[in-house]
């Protein structure tokens, strides 16, 4: 559901421009993502709604990542620097809330560990910033879709994790439709994002929505 949410979200700001072709891959990467969902589901109302908050929260912080990124001019570096006082603060308030007297101990005994665990964290943390800044924040979660189904398919390629029928058919929906958003951006005009258009019956672009689609004002 991530990526509706992001997708409207960046619509109400401006950040994307709503119509049938984006609409329907919005949908296309969505079914192709809930197929690809399987094991026991047990409802609860209050895991649903911290599920929610958490997923408004999220798609909130990509989309406001957006638009400093690309709004306020700021790089990747700046953009984390900016970020991580705020995160540092959350997470003294949790632990404060949470203490236990053998967190130091421990700490101190795994520092090693903890140093790396840091220097992967700062890493991953600029690297999404470059995602969002180079893509937008809708490609983002595209590309987090996709990198879901690379690490199931190496899951299954080295530790034998089954994957269904169902799935890998999943899978390729999904990874299609992230390919089509892909080559709408990149090629417009291409056969393939022409003849959905016309299956859509979609108006005709204008070239000021062209040449958005090209130089990456509206992705």
């Amino acid at each position: 559901a991530n990526v509706m949410i992001v997708f409207l979200f960046s619509c109400a700001v401006g950040l994307q421009a709503m119509n049938r072709v984006r609409v329907a891959l919005i949908i296309w990467v969505i079914i192709g993502s809930t197929v690809s969902v399987s094991g026991d589901l047990h409802f609860s109302l209050v895991g649903i709604a911290f599920q929610a908050v958490s997923q408004v929260a999220e798609c909130t912080r990509m989309v406001l990542g957006e638009i400093v990124l690309n709004g306020r001019k700021l790089d990747p570096l700046t953009y984390t620097a900016f970020v991580a006082p705020t995160c540092l603060v959350v997470l003294l308030c949790a632990n404060i809330a949470g203490w236990n007297s053998a967190v130091l101990p421990a700490a101190m005994a795994q520092w090693h560990l903890l140093l790396a665990n840091a220097c992967v964290a700062f890493t991953l943390n600029v690297l999404v910033a470059t995602v969002i800044k180079e893509l937008s924040a809708v490609g983002f979660v595209l590309t987090g879709l996709t990198k879901d189904i690379v690490l199931v398919v190496l899951s299954c390629m080295f530790f034998g994790e089954p994957i269904t029928t169902m799935q890998c058919a999943a899978f390729i929906i999904t990874i299609a439709g992230v390919g089509m958003w892909s080559l709408m951006k990149l090629a417009p005009d291409s056969p393939p994002v022409r003849l959905l258009e016309s299956i859509l019956c979609t108006p005709s672009r204008t070239r000021y929505e062209t040449q958005a689609l090209i130089g990456g004002k509206i992705v």
